[in-house]
This record gives C-alpha cells, sequence and structure tokens, in this order.
C-alpha cells in the first residue's frame, strides 16, 4: 500500500486555466489507464489544510507504486510537491473468507470518505506477554465491533515496520465521519490506547469522481447530514 499526499503551488492558481484543464485531465488519465499492474488507485479531495488531494494505491509490486507517483510528479512538476507519504504492507489474514484472494477486500465499491490513520507502540509493549497482547487486543477489537456507529466502516490493517516513519498504517473507509469519530472516541478507552504513540499525520479526504476540483479557485458548498 501507499498513501501520498500533494499541495498545489501558488503557480498553479497562477497559471493559465487551459494549462489546468489539461494538467487535471492527465492526472484522471493516469488513474483511468493505471494498467494490470496497480490492484487499485483512488484519488481524494483532502480534508487538511496542509494538502489538497490524496492517492490511496495497492499493488503486489513495489515498482508500480514508485512508478505512478513519479508519473504523478511529472505531470505536476513545478505546480505540486508531495507533502506526507506511507508505505506499508497489507498482508492475509485468518478472517478472509474462504476462496478469496486478498486484492478481492479492495475490489468494493468505494466508500465516500478515507482515513490513513498511522500510529505506533511504545517499545515496552513488545515485552508483554503475547498471550496478554491478544487479551488486550481482543477488548479494542470487542469494542470496535459493537458500537451502535461502526457499522459500514471498513478498516484495514497495514504495516510499515522498516519500511515507514510508523509501524502501522491502518486505513479506513466510511461513508459519515461523524460515526468514524465517536467510533474512535469510544476507543480511547481501550486499554490498548495505553501504549499507542506517533499518530501523526491522520489524512481524511472526500473521494473524488475525477480532478476538475482542481480548475476552480473555489467550491460551491454543499449541504451535509453532519457538522464536521
Amino acid at each position: 500500500m501507499m498513501v501520498i499526499s500533494y499541495k498545489l503551488r501558488d503557480k498553479w492558481w497562477s497559471s493559465d486555466p487551459i494549462m489546468r484543464s489539461r494538467l487535471a485531465q492527465r492526472l484522471g488519465d493516469l488513474v483511468t489507464n493505471r494498467g494490470a499492474s496497480l490492484i487499485m488507485a483512488r484519488p481524494y479531495k483532502s480534508l487538511r489544510w496542509d494538502s489538497d488531494f490524496v492517492f490511496w494505491l495497492a499493488s503486489k509490486e513495489p515498482e508500480s507504486l514508485g512508478d505512478f507517483k513519479l508519473g504523478v510528479n511529472s505531470v505536476l512538476l513545478g505546480f505540486a510537491e508531495p507533502q506526507f507519504s506511507m508505505l506499508s504492507l497489507y498482508e492475509e489474514s485468518p478472517y478472509l473468507k474462504q476462496g478469496m484472494e486478498l486484492a478481492d477486500t479492495l475490489r468494493g465499491a468505494p466508500q465516500r470518505f478515507f482515513i490513513a490513520y498511522p500510529m505506533s507502540k511504545e517499545p515496552e509493549w513488545y515485552l508483554i506477554d503475547f498471550e496478554e497482547r491478544k487479551r488486550i487486543l481482543a477488548e479494542h477489537i470487542a469494542i470496535a465491533r459493537t458500537h451502535p456507529e461502526s457499522k459500514g466502516i471498513r478498516s484495514y490493517t497495514t504495516y510499515s515496520y522498516g519500511l515507514g516513519d510508523h509501524e502501522f498504517v491502518v486505513l479506513y473507509e466510511t461513508d459519515s465521519l461523524a460515526s468514524w469519530s465517536h467510533v474512535t472516541a469510544k476507543l480511547r478507552e481501550a486499554r490498548a490506547r495505553k501504549w499507542i504513540v506517533n499518530e501523526a499525520p491522520i489524512l481524511v479526504g472526500v473521494l473524488l469522481a475525477d480532478f476538475s476540483f482542481l480548475e476552480l479557485k473555489t467550491q460551491p458548498q454543499r449541504p451535509a447530514d453532519s457538522i464536521v
């Protein structure tokens, strides 16, 4: 997995509108024509102040992730720059349904919002007896699964040991940021929280159908069910 966010420079907004439109189209073409080497390439409009858009990528070949990143960099050369990047491993789980491959879990219809939640654990965590760690994590999982607003939230636990600045990057999809925040708040009460450190940056994005929003300086406001 790779999650990478970009920030547009002032040069983008001061450039010719026709050029902006062409470059936005080229970004869309990169996603549409990504080829078989990438299992998934999803773009999101970032809700962080320091990024404008985010890509969530998945591939069995790490080189494909780098190639896609270089493709984006070449399109936006001088107009934007990466802000954050997270590289991690999404591995087989005993919870996969029989006959299902890992890639199948990524091929469903995407949900409206995406959250990349990196974290690490204190060294003392790994010195706790394994069976005790299992019991602690079981409580955490139970809280998440039984929360009344957890239905529909998808989670993907990925691992960054030796690959990035964090030990885990947990990725989420949801149609409600309010529900996601409520579940996260309740999980603060789990005992496992005691060993969690280094949880920044958290990236939050809204699914994009295309990159036409990059052609505008302002966006029309749309009503929402919740105030976020």
